[in-house]
């Protein structure tokens, strides 16, 4: 196929391919945001597709096809299996493409939509939702701001189990893969090892798994992920040399301890001192809202979005490594 270079838009017109959980928030925010066109929205089931655009006053299209004829852009919300299709056939016709997280099912699927958004000049973007949320973004800027050794990253995310959500993938891709996406940001260095374990628990798949990933620059990052406790738990832990931040996506919360004296190799008495504790300003931002904000300016500008297509396969490939060492300790 001839690749459609895709231009910048300043209006661009914009669908949503999935009436789910997530994809009904899609259509609430873009159903309101000032200065693009929201042609509607494709559902293979016809009476949810209705029921979201009664609420949102948009358009149900009968196929993916016709609103693929009427669109710049897309944000796919649909299960994760058919993430690749709905995402080929998009890039193929140069649109651009908010996908929902992960990227696709697979490695080699997820690379095949790169390469196809490079030929086309579409924007890729993946929704890494966390990334967005303001107290990440805080511990982002703050990490940014007084650059340190980072020692290690401890991620969790606990959930109960929801039969209802994301049965089409196991708790890595449901949702380790957001954790990954951000040890890499913040940890900044090659994969030098990963040691996984994982176990089905109410499903057929990985219900609950834990995860350890060294890097080449020393840095160690170590993730509890599960669907199947009955708690919710959100938790980003940064450790460095002077700093321990812990980041609460639920709360929304920046916690800081910082030693203002800390030990100096070859001292006859080491210790930390001076150690205070501060609870950082988060913004009151909705995270999905920055996503989709991120999506449209990177059409607009033709700038690079936060978690295009390239960090998205990178993390993905991490992932696959984690699946791998959870495979061979099940063997």
């Amino acid at each position: 196929m001839v690749p459609v270079m895709t231009k910048r838009s300043e209006h661009p017109r914009i669908g949503v391919a999935g009436a789910g959980t997530m994809g009904q928030h899609h259509v609430r925010i873009l159903s309101q945001y000032p200065g693009v066109h929201f042609t509607g929205l494709y559902d293979p089931d016809p009476e949810r597709a209705a029921e979201v655009c009664g609420r949102h006053g948009c358009l149900s299209f009968p196929t993916l096809e016709e609103l693929l004829e009427n669109v710049d852009a897309m944000t796919v919300a649909a299960p994760t299996t058919w993430h690749a299709e709905i995402g080929t056939l998009c890039l193929e016709r140069g649109i651009h493409v908010l996908m929902e997280k992960p990227l696709a099912h697979d490695v080699e699927s997820a690379a095949g939509l790169l390469s196809l958004s490079r030929a086309s000049g579409a924007v890729l973007m993946v929704g890494h939702i966390e990334r967005y949320n303001p107290a990440i973004g805080k511990l982002m800027e703050m990490l940014r701001n007084v650059p340190e050794e980072i020692i290690s990253i401890d991620a969790r995310r606990l959930a109960p189990f929801d039969g209802s959500r994301c049965i089409d993938v196991d708790v890595l891709y449901d949702l380790l893969i957001h954790d990954i996406d951000l040890a890499l940001e913040i940890a900044d260095s090659d994969i030098s090892r990963v040691s996984a374990t994982g176990r089905p628990v109410y499903s057929s798949q990985n219900d609950t798994a834990h995860a350890v990933i060294e890097f080449r620059n020393r840095a160690v990052a170590s993730f509890w992920t599960a669907k199947c406790l009955p708690t919710k738990v959100r938790t980003t832990t940064v450790a460095t040399p002077g700093r321990y931040l812990v980041a609460d996506t639920l709360s929304r919360s920046l916690t800081v301890y910082t030693a203002d004296r800390v030990p100096t190799k070859g001292m006859d008495v080491c210790f930390m001192g001076d150690i205070r504790r501060e609870e950082i300003a988060v913004p009151d931002d909705e995270p999905l809202r920055l996503e989709i904000e991120d999506f449209i300016r990177a059409i607009r500008e033709g700038c690079t979005p936060i978690v295009d297509g390239e960090r998205a396969l990178r993390a993905m490939m991490a992932l696959d490594l984690v699946a791998r060492s959870i495979n061979s300790t099940c063997g």
